[in-house]
């Protein structure tokens, strides 16, 4: 499946970084006042990929973005 614009395919390297990226949604969701969204794991691939889908486009990308940086810097910590 091809992701739409509002959709954001996350895969996770383990249960530490599902811990991590499961912390970070919650932030994110809290600082942008609580947006709808939708979190779908996929059981095909062992629960490894999340696929984030919000109603707003804008803040899809926001969040793929700052999910990319803080991945980036969670070894540098």
């Amino acid at each position: 499946m091809v992701p739409t614009a509002a959709e954001t395919e996350v895969r996770l390297a383990g249960p530490e970084e599902a811990d991590r990226f499961s912390r970070f949604l919650q932030g994110f969701l809290s600082a942008n006042g609580f947006p709808f969204v939708i979190v779908h794991d996929t059981p095909e691939f062992l629960g490894q990929l999340r696929r984030v889908v919000f109603e707003d486009v804008c803040l899809s990308r926001k969040f793929a973005s700052e999910w990319v940086n803080q991945r980036g810097t969670a070894g540098t910590a």
